[in-house]
Parts: structure tokens; C-alpha cells; sequence
């Protein structure tokens, strides 16, 4: 009898059924992702603020103890170029203390004009003190804030490839530690860098845990959740908890005026992670998929004690069932690696897909937040306005997701996304107008890359899931070092960096149809899975359709030989 319903529990889902699927156990996981979250939109976002450049021009100390106003007006050749009309990187080359005697109110235009001599002097009454100014990184050395950035996405790479083997072999749980342990250190050591080679150094040891330190966690707690709050869990942390990270970072640079205060404040808080180990269990999927059974139905019973169920002993019976199949399944290997998710044509279709998706919504996503420079809004204003979209975006990604589904919700906002952009391209001489069409690009933007992210993390088998989303994600990284460039393009063309915008969400969107709906599935847990995963779904259902209509109806073949047979006695 308990064998019959052995077989009735096919896999973890079912077993989350028993244990149950969405109780107080799974809300105590949603609250530990959150605070990850947060340390995601530090490590993402504050480079934005660590790296600014504010109004700066050349120092000389001859001129000091003049006011700003005048002593600019003296030394620094106007430049209608440049933002504030004053030129960063030149100065007046003249006898400055016959000037001072003279009383002179304006300077010469015969002057001649030479390069900085004594540095710079940065105005800081409206702004805060960045690593830039602390280090003078401006002029023949604006490069290395960039460069920085070019450095920490490369490192990104390699790790999160890394991460993904380490994560699929040695378990979920060590790898959160070890990427936000990194991520501490980093973050706290940075204010004590000497010059730019241990700043990109320290950036680039960052970058090998970026993504991972988030991607991680986010992976742990939706294979705890049953399918149906899987986007709630999902995207409504990100909603609000990345929001939350967005506002609470100006506001802090701005209290602190101190790019390093602000490291030690915002980093510091990742030594929470400390507690993780007490708290977050390994991933039950993962021990399956490794031949663990015992130290999975300890933590089984944990999760049925917190939600008060009492769960049979033909569940427990199971787990041992499933993980000997998975074993049996995968040939007693004792790991999987990259080239798994491109042996068998259909896993190698999702992977490319997924790639494909990925890297077009997150290279739109970025370029949409950098380009908000092209639009003339300061510093401020721009970070507002980019948090201020993404607490609305990520709810709207909630609803969409369970009625649109997965698959359609990311084509349609990508599609929205590159058809803003293109409309942008051919409006740039009505700035109110574009800077509202461009708003609403950013808006699907940040929907498009909260539905993708979730996509991602389903659609990929648990025995290679790490390495499936890592490979990912490092396509991405790779995708997201063009986008200063894109940006860039504006030099050429004032259309430029809109018709690539457009470009990029247009080809984004053409992969996500491709893909298998995930709404309301059980995720798959073995490369066998995913030959079932998706199999004869309709192209164009979305839930709203209905469950009934998701699939069209199979044909036995045996029925097929008998028809003749079945007609003639019908007649």
C-alpha cells in the first residue's frame, strides 16, 4: 500500500504538498531574502553615488582667499560644453598676483590657457564627497571610474561561473556564505584603498560575488514555495526591499557627505549573514539531487513541524525513492557541469533562450538607468526617479506573471521597452515629451527584467540550476559592459543611443515566446524533466485561458491504427 503511494508523490512538489507549500515556515524565508535584497541594491547601485563626479574646476591656490564665484570667474575659460558653462580641465595661465593687485573683476580672453596645475577644487555645497574627488579622477583620469565599473562586471563573470559549479556541487547554503562574506570584506576594506590600482583590485574580487550573493538566496527560497506564491515571493521583495535600498542611499550620502562613512554603513550590514547558517536550510531539491535523502527529511520534518502538518511516513518513503532514481537517472555521477545544458536539443534550446532573453533585458535595463544622464536631470533626481519606478514595475510584474504568465509578460514588456525607445529616437527635439515616452520605456524596462530573473530561475532543472543561471548571468554581465558604450553613442547621434535601446528590447523580446510557460508548473529537478517540461503546450495560452485550455490534446497512436475500425462500427 505505502509503495502505491509512493508512486503517487512524482516530486518535490507533490512532497511540498504534504509539508506544506505556503506556510510559516515559507514566510519566515521570505522575510531572510529580504534583507538580501537590500545588500543587492547596495552592491548595485551605490557605485552610481561611490563614483560621481560633481562640478569641478581647476584650483589655484593663488586665488583662495577670493569668493567662488570670482576666482572662477578670474581663472577658469568659460566652456558652454560643459554643465555650469566653466571648463573642467583648464585654467588661465596668468601672473596671478598682479591680478590680485590690480583688483582685476573678469579675466582676459587673450590669456593663454594650459592644464590644471595644482588639482582640483569640486563644488560639494549641493553635492557629497565621492572617491572621485578624494582621489582627483577627473580629467586625464576620468577613465578610471569607468573602468572601474568595466573591471567589477569582467570579474562578475568567472565568479558567477565558479559560483555555479561551487553551488550545484558543494550546495546553496556555502555559497550564499562565501559570496556575501566576500562582499563584506570588499565593501568595508574599500574606504582604506591607497590610489586606483587596490580600488579596481577590490572591485574586481567584489564582482566575482555579484549576482551570486543575491542569486543565490532567491534560488534557496522559491524551491521552498509552492508554484502558486512563487511570484509573490519572488518579485514582491524586490519590490519593495530593492525600493527601499534605492531611497535609503542618497539619503545617506547626502546625511554622511562621505563616500567612506557610507561604505562602512551600508557594507557593515552584510555581517548579518553571520546568522544565515542558524536560520536557512540547504536546499531540499539539491540534497535530493545529490543522494542526501536523510538530511533532507530532517529538514522536511522541520518545515511540517512549523507549519503544523502531520505528514505520513509514505512521504518520507518517497524522498528515499526519488533520490535513488535521481542517482540512477544521472548515471552515478557525483556532479554535472556546463555542457550538460547543451547535450540534449531541448535543454540546449532553453539555454540559448534563456541567454538570449537574459542579456537583451538586462542590457536594456542598465542602459535605460545610465542613459537618464542624456536627459539633463542631476545626480538626485535621476536615482529617485529610478527607484521611484521600480517599487510600481515589480508589483505590475506580480500581476502580469500569474495572468499573462512568464513567457508572454517578458515578450510584451520587452516589446513595450524597445518601442519607447524607438519612439524616443524620433522625438528628440521635444525634450518634455521624450523624457515621459523614456519614463515609460524605463518602467517596463525594470518590469521586463523582475519577470526575466524569475523566468530564468524556473525554467532551469535543479540539478544544474546554479550553473544553468550562473552561465546566465554572466552572459548578462558580459551584455551590461556595452551599455556605457550605447550611452556613449549620443557623441554621433542624438538618436543613437534610443534606435540601439530599441534595437536590443525588440530582439529581447522575440526569444521569450520560445520558451516554456512556468505558470502554475512544477519547476523541473532533472535533465529529464525538461524533456516533458512545456510538451504540447499551446504557443498563445496565457493563464487567464484557464488550465484546461493549456494543453492541446495528445493522440494515442494505438487509437490512430484503430480507426478505420472505430468509424466502420460507428456506420
Amino acid at each position: 500500500m505505502n509503495k502505491m503511494k509512493t508512486a503517487g508523490v512524482k516530486d518535490f512538489d507533490d512532497i511540498l504538498e504534504h509539508v506544506g507549500g505556503w506556510g510559516r515556515f515559507q514566510h519566515l524565508l521570505a522575510l531572510i531574502f529580504c534583507p538580501f535584497v537590500m545588500f543587492y541594491g547596495y552592491i548595485n547601485l551605490s557605485p552610481i553615488l561611490l563614483l560621481f563626479t560633481p562640478p569641478h574646476w581647476c584650483l589655484v591656490p593663488e586665488m583662495a582667499n577670493m569668493s567662488m564665484e570670482l576666482r572662477r570667474r578670474l581663472t577658469i575659460p568659460p566652456d558652454a560644453g560643459v554643465a555650469g558653462g566653466w571648463s573642467q580641465c583648464t585654467q588661465y595661465k596668468a601672473n596671478w598676483s598682479m591680478v590680485i593687485s590690480e583688483n582685476f573683476n573678469s579675466s582676459d580672453p587673450s590669456w593663454a590657457v594650459e592644464k590644471c596645475r595644482s588639482g582640483w577644487e569640486y563644488q560639494l555645497e549641493d553635492f557629497h564627497r565621492s572617491i572621485t574627488v578624494q582621489f582627483d579622477w577627473v580629467c586625464d583620469d576620468a577613465w578610471i571610474p569607468a573602468f572601474s565599473q568595466t573591471v567589477f562586471f569582467f570579474g562578475a563573470i568567472p565568479g558567477m561561473i565558479f559560483f555555479g559549479w561551487f553551488s550545484d556541487t558543494y550546495g546553496r547554503l556555502p555559497t550564499i556564505m562565501f559570496t556575501n562574506i566576500i562582499v563584506l570584506v570588499t565593501g568595508v576594506t574599500t574606504p582604506f584603498v591607497m590610489g586606483y590600482f587596490s580600488f579596481i583590485a577590490l572591485r574586481f574580487v567584489m564582482g566575482l560575488a555579484f549576482m551570486t550573493c543575491f542569486s543565490g538566496p532567491y534560488i534557496l527560497v522559491l524551491e521552498f514555495v509552492e508554484s502558486s506564491k512563487r511570484t509573490l515571493v519572488g518579485n514582491l521583495g524586490l519590490a519593495v526591499f530593492l525600493t527601499l535600498s534605492g531611497l535609503v542611499q542618497p539619503l545617506a550620502m547626502r546625511y554622511f557627505g562621505d563616500w567612506r562613512i557610507f561604505c562602512w554603513v551600508l557594507f557593515g550590514q552584510i555581517g548579518l549573514v553571520a546568522f544565515v547558517p542558524f536560520i536557512l536550510p540547504e536546499s531540499c531539491r539539491w540534497l535530493l539531487a545529490n543522494g542526501k535523502p536523510e538530511k533532507c527529511i530532517k529538514i522536511l520534518k522541520r518545515i511540517a513541524k512549523m507549519n503544523k502538518r502531520e505528514v505520513p511516513d509514505f512521504v518520507y518513503d518517497a524522498v528515499y525513492a526519488m533520490s535513488n532514481n535521481q542517482e540512477k537517472g544521472a548515471d552515478m555521477r557525483p556532479s554535472f557541469t556546463y555542457l550538460d545544458l547543451f547535450k540534449a536539443p531541448k535543454m540546449r534550446r532553453i539555454t540559448l533562450l534563456t541567454v538570449v532573453l537574459h542579456m537583451m533585458a538586462s542590457l536594456v535595463f542598465d542602459t535605460t538607468a545610465r542613459n537618464v544622464t542624456n536627459l539633463n536631470l542631476n545626480i538626485y533626481t535621476s536615482f529617485f526617479i529610478t527607484v521611484a519606478l521600480e517599487l510600481p514595475a515589480d508589483l505590475l510584474s506580480i500581476a502580469s506573471s500569474n495572468y499573462l504568465g512568464r513567457r508572454w509578460s517578458a515578450a510584451l514588456g520587452l516589446f513595450a521597452t524597445g518601442g519607447s525607445m524607438l519612439m524616443c529616437a524620433a522625438i528628440v527635439d521635444q525634450q518634455e515629451v521624450q523624457l515621459a515616452v523614456f519614463m515609460i520605456g524605463r518602467f517596463f524596462a525594470t518590469f521586463s527584467i523582475n519577470i526575466v530573473f524569475l523566468f530564468v530561475v524556473e525554467v532551469m532543472p535543479t540539478q544544474v540550476r546554479g550553473q544553468g543561471i550562473s552561465l546566465v548571468n554572466a552572459m548578462s554581465m558580459l551584455a551590461q559592459m556595452l551599455s556605457p558604450y550605447v550611452v556613449y553613442s549620443t557623441v554621433f547621434s542624438s538618436m543613437a543611443p534610443y534606435l540601439l535601446m530599441g534595437a536590443i528590447g525588440l530582439l529581447g523580446a522575440a526569444a521569450g515566446p520560445f520558451l516554456p510557460e512556468t505558470t502554475g508548473a512544477s519547476l523541473p529537478d532533472s535533465l529529464e524533466d525538461v524533456e516533458e517540461f512545456g510538451r504540447d503546450e499551446r504557443f498563445f495560452w496565457v493563464p487567464l485561458c484557464g488550465a484546461n485550455k493549456r494543453y492541446r490534446k495528445r493522440t494515442d497512436p494505438e487509437e490512430v491504427l484503430n480507426l478505420p475500425r472505430i468509424l466502420s462500427q460507428g456506420l
